[in-house]
């Protein structure tokens, strides 16, 4: 081969490596915000999770507590 296809050839390797670097590193950018993303929306929904049984705590505490005690005179009055 004469030196210049040497060159040529070098040349050609040394863009393809660039242009496949590039490549990886922005797929690792973009993956990573897909994960940060996706952990972003699990904690999201873990912390709503618990909200959401802790107000259901108090509101089966409140029922419970509500059928213990006797029904107010307008409960009365509004049943009959």
């Amino acid at each position: 081969m004469l030196p210049t296809e040497w060159t040529r050839m070098a040349i050609a390797s040394a863009v393809a490596i660039l242009a496949m670097s590039y490549l990886a590193i922005d797929a690792g950018v973009v993956n990573t915000g897909v994960v940060t993303r996706r952990i972003e929306v699990a904690k999201a929904s873990i912390a709503d999770a618990a909200a959401s049984q802790y107000q259901l705590a108090f509101a089966v505490q409140a029922w419970t507590r509500q059928s213990q005690q006797k029904p107010h005179l307008e409960e009365c009055l509004a049943i009959d």
